[in-house]
């Protein structure tokens, strides 16, 4: 397409097409040779007298017979078009003409609007006049003799009791509502309608009422009718955005005005009249209906009302737009459509007198039975609904494709309240801002009223045959085809000024017809891919029909989920996807739970596609219902004594983790027991979200759809979970999101109770499995603790039921050193959770028990998660690892090892290095965004962390001989240090050097003694990790370095060549622990409990 205009002179071809004013000019009325035939879809009751009753309707003619970008469908516009089908009046009626408009939405999301004028007619058919007098005579037959079967008094006798008065009201009141072919002119109607592909409402009806004037005026108008509707359809071009038009209709012009790319959407339609006609308070409580997408119905006896408040909300919808079913004029014919279960916004027409009570709505009061509960926000709601979720898929899909267009406006709109409010740009206030694009818009439209950008070309006689076309008043003449159906008039193609015009028009075009290129581009994409499918009808909804026309929405779904898998592996696997190509760094930062929300909206609307019947408000979960509800029935006719094998508990039997099954009915389970959960939508995305966390999302849903009897029960055959190769695809999409970790689920439900499996693992080799003291476990999370727990006597597996504990971190264990075997060798504890399936791995491989080791009867251990595998590695995982494996911790075992004996030691360079980058792996965590940082705590405390690598600095160069055969450990060095600091401060000295120092001294032993004297039985190494992470958390480690370093006690308890004793060392060391001063560090409650400092 290169233009904005048709093109005069030629051939309506594709590439001036698409821009013309009017697509189709239609004619429908009563079709003589077919005569009367009543429409028994509209419901009407035959007891009405025949001027009340619906017959059908016909299009007449429509011009041009078919465009291939906007085919027509004849049926859909003869049922819009007259909505209640044919409408027959006397003499003695209004026949007012009624103008009203109407839409027709396709399968792929388009609109085309219709604007139709219907005027009455006389019926000149003697054979229809004479059927309508045999209806009335037989109407009237049945109506006087069931009058005279139920009363005892005649006609005649009735009239003769009454006065002359009121017998002539009587006798006017029987010729109301009757027809006499003798005495009566009989009319029927019939309507023009101008077909567009914009809602130019106030233009159309300007021309359709100037048409209808020609036809009624005494004088025949200046042309031939053939004249204006050739040019409407041929020659007026359709505005270009931001640009106004002027066009001619029969005896003045029309004036009509395109909004630009920035301006908000064309709206034809007068907002004051919705206020007027609802009142405030209705219009508010309509309109929350429509932001929570309930089902809709208006109701009115005019069909331009009805359309004028439906377009109108929907306007008022800006920036969101209405996703459901829109029909704002339903036809009598289609009335079924009330009782489809999704939600709709439907326009009905109300007969004169009827009792609104008596309709038969599909929910009474669906607003108030769904009205959120008083303490629940609006909010909560909306952001549930499918027109926020869509925005926001608008808004991350803007990042690859080109903008939607009302998104565009709304982003340029922010744009411009940030540049006004320049000095507070992020200022939310309750109060209402003025509007500083108001008086901005009504300037643009105003310049465009005083100066028309577009003048069309005037209506003109036409090649026409003589003798056709005459004028004759009152009646709408027959149109000849021959030059409607085709732009060959040589009269424009000889005009210069004409030609002049076209020239100016496709110069304009090639510098503001981007839209119009875009859109034939993708009508020509869509025109290859869709050669052989025929448009649908409204009236025919066939299952064939529909199978046809129905793969580019089930591939759109399709795209749409590969996108959304990509985008949300792009966020959570961040410069890394984008290394390898998976997008750009700047589309990282999304919230993970909006693109999660993003993606349960896209399932549930996949599992609404095609369905049978919708029961309840999530198509999902009520699938995930009826399959749990099968399965349940066969697992108990198919019930056997046989178990999936014993839970081993005993300590004897040998430690183990039992394997947690994989199981879709489960994870339902789960989710049904929440009771936090209220509504099915809920459910349906809690248990997304839980799939999705377990890595098993795309396993469950194939194993959904598999069930082949209940997917063809629920879905029909057009349906996409029936659509075998993109369902595939699907699933292969969805597959791969198992490459990343999630917890949305553990991350969202932080108050639900959860299910938790521990095991203690001893090394059986060197300890016994069992002890006579009373154990204890106390497990921690990112969201909270259990609290201490004590555990049974000779069982090492217990299960505990707690308040979410998010991501776990710490596990503390201890006992408390009674009875004869109090020495416990602990290789592990694993901790599962029993719904997310996510099993942490907490390292020990340390003695409890006093006089050994270092005689803790209590560690904290620094959880792992395991990775999700197999069944079966995970049950090889959780049971004990062989024991002639080395330990994956050195750093607790690099003094002495369980045998006493010293292991091979790391070099200085291995030292300094390890330090590098614990401190590196420190800032880095706290150079993330918030919410994408890990765990704090391993950072500190983990195999690699910062406590692990100043141990080792502590230990190089440490004289670890035994004393007396007694261990010596890096806390006695701190305790002796202490002690000497202790007594060296009683001197005094007045430089301000040495005043610094003794405060840190003062401060080093205030931290010491702290640890030595709280109430826990902590081990020598677990003080050691205390004060490390004390001294990170307070800014202090850079003081303490050089204290110890300096201390006499280090030439007794260091070789000559340790590290701290090397001056340059020790300054490299305090330079790299400056790096990490400016963070603010919180512990974790578990590392630093009891100490008080």
């Amino acid at each position: 397409m290169s233009g904005t205009s048709a093109a005069p002179g030629s051939g309506p071809g594709p590439a001036s097409a698409p821009s013309r004013f009017a697509h189709y000019f239609v004619l429908c009325g009563i079709d003589a040779d077919s005569g009367l035939e009543p429409d028994e879809l509209a419901g009407e009751n035959f007891d009405q007298s025949p001027l009340r009753r619906t017959f059908k309707s016909k299009v007449l003619a429509h011009y041009p017979q078919n465009i291939e970008w906007n085919p027509f469908d004849q049926d859909a516009v003869n049922m819009l078009c007259m909505p209640k089908g044919l409408s027959f009046r006397t003499q003695m009626d209004n026949r007012e003409p009624q103008f009203h408009s109407f839409i027709i939405t396709r399968e792929d999301g388009s609109r085309t609007y219709g604007f139709v004028l219907t005027f009455y007619e006389e019926v000149t058919s003697k054979q229809i006049c004479t059927a309508m007098h045999t209806l009335y005579q037989m109407h009237n037959a049945e109506h006087y003799s069931s009058i005279y079967a139920s009363s005892s008094c005649s006609m005649d006798s009735l009239i003769s009791n009454i006065d002359e008065g009121d017998a002539t009201s009587l006798a006017k009141l029987q010729r109301y509502n009757s027809y006499d072919i003798s005495r009566d002119t009989l009319f029927v109607s019939k309507s023009i309608c101008l077909i567009t592909p914009l809602p130019f409402m106030q233009a159309c009806k300007k021309f359709l009422l100037q048409l209808y004037k020609a036809v009624s005026s005494q004088q025949p108008p200046p042309l031939p009718l053939e004249s204006y509707i050739h040019n409407i359809l041929y020659e007026v071009p359709l505005p270009p955005p931001g640009r106004s038009l002027k066009f001619y209709g029969v005896y003045e012009p029309v004036i009509c005005q395109r909004p630009g790319p920035n301006e908000l959407p064309l709206s034809d339609y007068p907002l004051w009249e919705i206020f007027e006609l609802l009142g405030l308070e209705n219009l508010v409580q309509v309109f929350t209906c429509v932001l929570l997408e309930m089902q809709i119905l208006l109701y009115s006896q005019d069909y331009q009302r009805l359309m004028t408040v439906a377009e109108g909300i929907t306007t008022l919808l800006f920036p969101f737009q209405w996703q459901h079913v829109y029909v704002p004029i339903l036809p009598a014919s289609l009335l079924h459509f009330l009782d489809a279960p999704v939600p709709y916004l439907m326009g009905l027409q109300s007969k004169e007198g009827t009792d609104r009570s008596k309709l038969e709505l599909p929910q009474e009061a669906s607003f108030l039975s769904d009205q959120p509960e008083p303490y629940l926000p609006f909010l909560s709601h909306f952001i549930e609904t499918q027109m926020f979720a869509t925005f926001v898929d608008n808004k991350i899909m803007s990042q690859w494709e080109e903008k939607d267009p009302l998104l565009r406006v709304f982003d340029s709109r922010i744009e411009k309240i940030r540049l006004y409010n320049v000095r507070a740009p992020v200022l939310r206030t309750s109060i209402y801002q003025k509007c500083n694009t108001l008086k901005e818009a009504a300037q643009s439209i105003e310049q465009r009223l005083m100066k028309m950008d577009h003048c069309a070309i005037h209506p003109h006689l036409l090649d026409m045959k003589i003798g056709q076309g005459k004028y004759e008043q009152g009646f709408f003449p027959k149109l000849q085809a021959d030059v409607l159906t085709t732009n060959n008039n040589r009269w424009v193609s000889r005009s210069a000024t004409a030609q002049r015009r076209k020239d100016r028009l496709r110069q304009h075009s090639e510098h503001v017809g981007l839209d119009n290129d875009l859109k034939e581009k993708y009508i020509q994409e869509a025109r290859n891919l869709g050669k052989n499918l025929r448009q649908p009808k409204l009236s025919d909804l066939s299952p064939a029909v529909i199978a046809q026309t129905n793969w580019k929405f089930v591939e759109g779904l399709l795209k749409e989920c590969r996108m959304k898998t990509k985008r949300m592996l792009v966020e959570k696997m961040g410069h890394e996807a984008v290394e390898l190509g998976h997008g750009e760094a700047n589309i990282t930062g999304l919230e993970e739970n909006t693109l999660i929300a993003s993606l349960c909206d896209l399932l549930e609307r996949i599992w609404s596609h095609g369905l049978q019947i919708k029961q309840g408000k999530s198509a999902l979960w009520s699938h995930l219902v009826q399959y749990q509800d099968r399965e349940e029935c066969q697992e108990h006719l198919a019930e056997s004594p046989v178990s999936l094998g014993p839970e081993r508990r005993k300590s004897d039997s040998g430690a183990t983790l039992p394997t947690l099954r994989v199981s879709l009915i489960q994870d339902m389970r789960h989710i049904q027991n929440m009771s936090e959960i209220k509504t099915d939508v809920g459910r349906a995305r809690a248990w997304i979200r839980l799939s999705l966390e377990k890595k098993l999302l795309s396993q469950h849903l194939k194993q959904l759809v598999s069930h082949q009897p209940l997917t063809k029960k629920l879905y029909k055959r057009y349906a996409f979970l029936r659509c075998e190769e993109e369902r595939e695809q699907f699933l292969y999409h969805l597959l791969s999101l198992n490459a990343v970790d999630y917890f949305c689920f553990t991350s969202v439900f932080t108050t639900i109770m959860i299910p938790y499996r521990s095991v203690i693992i001893p090394n059986k080799k060197l300890s016994n499995a069992i002890i006579t003291s009373n154990p204890w476990i106390c497990v921690s999370g990112e969201l909270g603790d259990t609290g201490v727990m004590q555990i049974p006597k000779n069982l090492l597996e217990m299960t505990f039921e707690c308040q979410n504990l998010g991501k776990l971190t710490t596990v503390q264990i201890g006992h408390d050193n009674s009875g004869l075997l109090a020495k416990w060798l602990v290789d592990c504890v694993m901790v599962r959770n029993e719904i997310t399936g996510h099993t942490y791995k907490f390292p020990c491989r340390r003695w409890l028990g006093k006089g050994i080791d270092d005689g803790s009867l209590e560690r904290i251990l620094i959880g792992e998660l395991i990775p999700s595998t197999s069944e079966e590695d995970l049950g090889k995982q959780c049971r004990t690892p062989p024991q002639q494996k080395s330990p994956t911790i050195p750093r607790r075992l690099s003094i002495t090892s369980l045998t006493g004996k010293i292991n091979s030691k790391p070099s200085a360079g291995q030292i300094q290095e390890g330090i590098g980058e614990a401190v590196n792996n420190i800032v880095k965590h706290f150079h993330k965004p918030e919410k994408e940082r890990g765990s704090l705590t391993i950072l500190l405390c983990g195999e690699n962390g910062l406590v692990a690598a100043l141990e080792q600095v502590f230990h190089h160069g440490f004289k670890s001989a035994r004393i007396f055969h007694k261990n010596v450990f890096i806390w006695d060095f701190i305790e002796k240090a202490v002690a000497c600091f202790e007594t060296t401060d009683q001197i005094e000295d007045t430089e301000d050097d040495v005043l610094i120092q003794k405060s840190s001294c003062k401060t080093f032993c205030h931290y010491v003694n702290a640890i030595n004297t709280a109430p826990r039985h902590i081990g020598k190494d677990g003080k050691f990790q205390i004060l490390v992470c004390l001294g990170t958390r307070d800014h202090l480690l850079p003081q303490w370095i050089p204290l110890l370093a300096e201390c006499p006690t280090i030439t007794r308890m260091y070789e000559e060549n340790a590290l701290l004793r090397d001056h340059m060392t020790v300054n490299s060391l305090i330079r790299i622990l400056q790096t990490i001063q400016d963070f603010s560090i919180v512990l974790e409650g578990s590392l630093v409990k009891g100490v008080d400092v």
